[in-house]
């Protein structure tokens, strides 16, 4: 039977990240597994497999520090049970995440860092900066849009020196696509890992309209494109992006834009004009 703790309870705030934080009788923090997973979109026996894992156990080396899986505890107050995480835990679960390549974490390790480094560097030069505002660039730097901008600068950070592009030479607005294309990938991604949880069923969507990432790929099939950029560039054109009234929003959790079967029929005509006007 799981052992009850008395412990204070806060909510700190991550940009719009909220996570509620235990101080224990003997003043150390703590967290859930369920929030140290669930901020990175990963189901909460990821927590679990990770602290069995070699790459923890190799991080803390052949030391009395060997790594057991916490027990699951009660705190006084709350409904269920929790595994209680340490903050070291969870951000090196988190880092780990990002060397995955996961969007969500590699943007929370680098918020917080800089969050960290700034603050660090205010406190030197006698700056006082409102908590408002820091809060203020974490949210922005977790936004899908900062996800997205994040993700745009690591992949052309680490792609090939000959292909790689100047970030100078690209337009504003193909830039502004692109960072579009990577926030339907994040939320692709999402859908797929909260599929068992999912308040709307995602087998259910087509009933209802299609997301994004299948209209692009079927204007993409449609036109014989291969470049997915240059397709949602000509659906935007045509007046059919996503911000359009062509769209509207489904509740999965965390809501997914998806366009009708009446908007799809016209985007579809619409491309078959565009393809006309090309011959």
């Amino acid at each position: 039977m799981a052992r009850t703790y008395k412990a204070q309870r806060q909510i700190i705030q991550i940009g719009d990240i909220s996570l509620e934080v235990a101080m224990l009788p003997d003043e150390s923090y703590r967290l859930s597994h369920v929030q140290a997973t669930e901020v990175v979109d990963k189901n909460r026996n990821s927590m679990l497999r990770f602290c069995r894992s070699k790459y923890l156990q190799s991080f803390l080396g052949n030391t009395s520090q060997s790594y057991t899986v916490p027990e699951e505890v009660f705190l006084e107050g709350a409904n269920r049970p929790i595994i209680p995480i340490t903050f070291e835990l969870a951000c090196l679960f988190w880092q780990k995440c990002a060397a995955e390549g996961n969007p969500k974490a590699r943007a929370i390790v680098v918020a917080l860092l800089k969050h960290s480094l700034y603050k660090l560097a205010d406190e030197a030069f006698g700056v006082r900066s409102s908590p408002e505002e820091r809060s203020y660039h974490l949210t922005e730097d977790l936004s899908p849009k900062g996800v997205a901008r994040l993700e745009a600068i690591y992949h052309n950070l680490s792609a090939p020196e000959s292909t790689q592009q100047p970030i100078e030479t690209s337009s504003e607005k193909e830039l502004q696509l692109k960072d579009r294309l990577a926030e339907l990938e994040v939320e692709h991604e999402k859908l797929q890992s909260q599929l068992a949880a999912n308040t709307f069923p995602i087998k259910e969507l087509s009933k209802v309209g299609v997301p994004p990432w299948r209209v692009i790929s079927q204007v993409q099939r449609s036109l014989g494109w291969s470049d997915a950029s240059a397709t949602y560039k000509l659906i935007c054109q045509l007046g059919y992006g996503v911000s359009s009234e062509h769209w509207f929003s489904v509740r999965i959790k965390g809501g997914v834009s998806v366009m009708s079967w009446t908007s799809i029929d016209s985007l579809t005509q619409a491309v078959e004009r565009f393809k006309l006007s090309q011959n």
